[in-house]
């Protein structure tokens, strides 16, 4: 009812209210982003294995095949580098190496470094961890950059990267053992894969280096000043940088070209390796707490793992840890199966 009092204007006024009410849409429903599928919804043939841990705590390193890992086991009084039921090396407590370890077709090739000090021997065995032998203490403080490349083998040689003053020294050594051979670079840098070795300065922003160690060649990766720039000779990784942190996960080639974004803010790299067979980026999706798997060749990502701890990558291997170390279980994916079933 409108009341006696109310002037022309007045009336007016409440009629265009009542219609403006009568009109007014409704607000737009939220919209949710898309589910990300499973890696087994977009791959079928996805091989993962599963592997429980019975007994000492224990971390595989390297996989030589779906079933078989070389890892660490920490027992009560040792630290022990195993094969399967083969024990490579054992070093007894208090002593505590970090192993390094790298798979070849010939030979099961590790370092063995001190905690304090980095340095350490480097040691081979045969494929299946058969007669190991040591190759060379002469090792230097070795830089890790928890990467498949901080120790490659190559045409039956080792290399890894040491730090000699302010510059950085590529070491080689023949398999059989002899001298260690240097290269110096001046300034940070980690291998890659080989024959290359990448600007690895901690955190810091702008371009990005390539070098040919065959011929000492340099090449240039451009990134600015807001972008830390990660390469290898096939893709680099592009992280946008905030105030508060990541604002953009990229990836793009090393010329500049094919540069396409993965994730925003809530994207972040699981290891230290750009991708894995030069096509997987195996990332840590923190805003939706999963483990998941970006595919260069398609562009499409996946989700890997809704429960993960330690995340690792070898050869054509990712593996990650579930639960703790009294239920603690391994879980591997061979990702030659996803280009299988592609």
């Amino acid at each position: 009812m409108i009341p006696r009092d109310c002037t022309p204007l007045g009336l007016a006024l409440a009629v265009l209210a009542a219609v403006a009410v009568v009109i007014l849409p409704a607000p737009a429903p939220a919209v949710r982003a898309p589910a990300v599928p499973s890696v087994t919804d977009v791959w079928p043939g996805a091989r993962i294995t599963a592997h429980t841990v019975t007994g000492p705590p224990y971390t595989p390193l390297a996989y030589l095949d779906s079933e078989t890992s070389a890892g660490v086991a920490r027992a009560s009084d040792s630290i022990r580098l195993t094969l399967g039921d083969r024990v490579l090396r054992e070093v007894p407590l208090p002593g505590s190496p970090r192993f390094v370890l790298a798979v070849s077709p010939e030979a099961l090739v590790w370092l063995e470094l001190s905690d304090i000090t980095g340095t350490g021997a480097l040691w081979r065995a045969g494929p299946r961890g058969e007669n190991p032998v040591l190759v060379t203490a002469d090792t230097g403080r070795v830089v890790l950059q928890d990467s498949q490349y901080d120790l490659v083998v190559h045409e039956d040689q080792a290399g890894w990267v040491a730090v000699r003053g302010d510059a950085t020294e590529v070491r080689t050594v023949a398999l059989s053992g002899g001298p260690v051979n240097r290269t110096p670079l001046p300034g940070d840098f980690a291998l890659t894969a080989w024959p290359f070795a990448t600007s690895a300065a901690v955190e810091q922003a702008g371009p990005s280096e390539l070098v040919d160690l065959r011929d000492g060649r340099v090449a240039r990766v451009g990134g600015q000043n807001v972008e830390l720039v990660d390469c290898t000779p096939s893709w680099c990784r592009v992280q946008v940088l905030r105030q508060s942190g990541t604002a953009r996960f990229d990836l793009m080639k090393p010329d500049g070209s094919e540069r396409r974004r993965v994730g925003g803010k809530g994207i972040r790299p699981a290891f230290g390796d750009v991708v894995v067979l030069d096509r997987y980026a195996v990332v840590v999706d923190d805003d939706r707490g999963v483990l998941a798997l970006y595919d260069t060749a398609t562009g499409r990502m996946a989700d890997l793992a809704a429960e993960f701890g330690t995340v690792l990558a070898r050869g054509p291997y990712v593996w990650w840890s579930e639960g703790e170390n009294e239920a603690l279980t391994w879980r591997s994916l061979d990702l030659r199966t996803l280009e299988a079933s592609a």
